[in-house]
């Protein structure tokens, strides 16, 4: 039995063309998969400094300015919380109150983000600048029984 000779080399072109897609589609999961890390770090550091802070507040302006410092408190010193695997400190926190009814602070919300780094997503229009602004927001309030976390 002959082969016809339009068929050679057709499985060479598949297996290229099909190994190109998978290099694609791992390199997408490396990226979004570390974006999420980072997502994580940054929510965890947005609890713990949103919980912090709320414990400072007690509706006077002393309280703000110590929640504001406590905010930032896991930001700096020797065990800072970081991001990147640990490797990079979070420098862009915005910490903002809430007041009640009776006009003093008793929620506060911290906003924390990083600039995550792209690799493969490089390829794509969106990632054109080199990387991707990751934000997490926690937003926790003080009660009778300390602070608790509300969003």
């Amino acid at each position: 039995m002959a082969r016809c000779r339009s068929d050679q080399g057709f499985v060479l072109i598949v297996t290229c063309i099909i190994l190109a897609i998978l290099l694609g589609l791992a390199g997408l999961g490396i990226d979004i998969g570390r974006i999420y890390v980072i997502q994580s770090e940054l929510q965890a550091f947005s609890d713990a400094a949103a919980l912090n802070a709320a414990l400072q507040l007690d509706g006077t302006e002393r309280g703000i300015s110590r929640a504001r410092q406590a905010a930032s408190e896991f930001a700096a010193g020797p065990h800072a919380m970081k991001w990147d695997l640990g490797s990079k400190p979070i420098t862009e926190i915005t910490t903002s109150f809430i007041n009640d009814a009776a006009g003093g602070s008793h929620s506060v919300r911290v906003i924390a983000s990083a600039p995550a780094p792209l690799i493969f997503l490089l390829a794509l229009p969106a990632g054109k600048s080199g990387f991707s602004t990751v934000t997490a927001s926690s937003m926790a309030a003080k009660t009778a029984e300390g602070a608790r976390l509300i969003q």
